[in-house]
């Protein structure tokens, strides 16, 4: 079995935007995927646009083997400028981060944690991830994301 963090408030929503109602969060917290609801960005600089999302409590299982993030993701981009960058944070320290250019349908990422990684995790239940997308080009191009989760392995006997 598998323990799942899910997002369950938004610290910081910066440019980001709800495909219905105010909360990002709301949009990318499902169990099962969902694309018709999602939270977007646009980015018509070519600067960072961050959102911070705080994920759900699960419990530390000593077991530190097959824990990953998984964010589901689009850009209407055809020129592959899009960046998107997922930082998973225990409070304020810095996990992993990672990035991946997302397709121009909605494509799973998975951002996979080395048990030494997984292993330095000193608080289960302080665990966010700042999502950033750049376009490169700064072409405008819009960044969707409908899911969003953390998964680790379930606290044994």
């Amino acid at each position: 079995m598998a323990q799942f963090a899910r997002p369950d408030a938004d610290t910081s929503k910066g440019n980001w935007s709800a495909s219905s109602g105010s909360d990002l969060y709301a949009m990318i917290d499902e169990s099962s995927t969902n694309d018709s609801d999602y939270m977007s960005v646009t980015d018509t600089g070519g600067s960072d646009e961050a959102c911070t999302i705080r994920l759900s409590d699960v419990t530390d299982p000593s077991d530190h083997t097959s824990t990953s993030v998984v964010l589901r993701a689009y850009t209407d981009s055809y020129s592959g400028s899009v960046n998107i960058n997922v930082n998973l944070r225990d409070g304020s320290s810095s996990i992993k981060s990672e990035n991946f250019t997302p397709g121009t349908s909605f494509g799973n990422h998975t951002m996979n944690l080395s048990t030494t990684q997984a292993g330095s995790i000193s608080d289960y239940t302080a665990l966010n991830i700042i999502i950033t997308a750049t376009d490169g080009f700064g072409m405008g191009s819009e960044t969707r994301v409908s899911q969003l989760y953390f998964t680790c392995p379930d606290v044994g006997p």
